[in-house]
């Protein structure tokens, strides 16, 4: 989903980014806490990893010195 959202445009802007990786990092974390405790140990390393990449390129976006109000949600 995060592929063909970003292939529908032709310019990625920040803020499509940047919602795009809030999406993957929420299914990420709600993929995690439906897996069973039986799930191979590298299936839980690699969701945790993937969430922790995800997490830094938050970080490094935070970073910049441009606004991303537009991915902001509406309270």
């Amino acid at each position: 989903m995060a592929t063909t959202q970003m292939s529908a445009t032709k310019h990625a802007t920040l803020s499509s980014m940047h919602a795009i990786f809030e999406g993957l990092q929420n299914h990420l974390a709600k993929e995690l806490c439906n897996l069973p405790s039986t799930a191979p140990a590298h299936l839980c390393n690699a969701l945790v990893e993937s969430h922790r990449k995800l997490s830094d390129y938050f970080f490094k976006v935070d970073q910049l010195p441009y606004p991303i109000w537009a991915s902001q949600k509406s309270l």
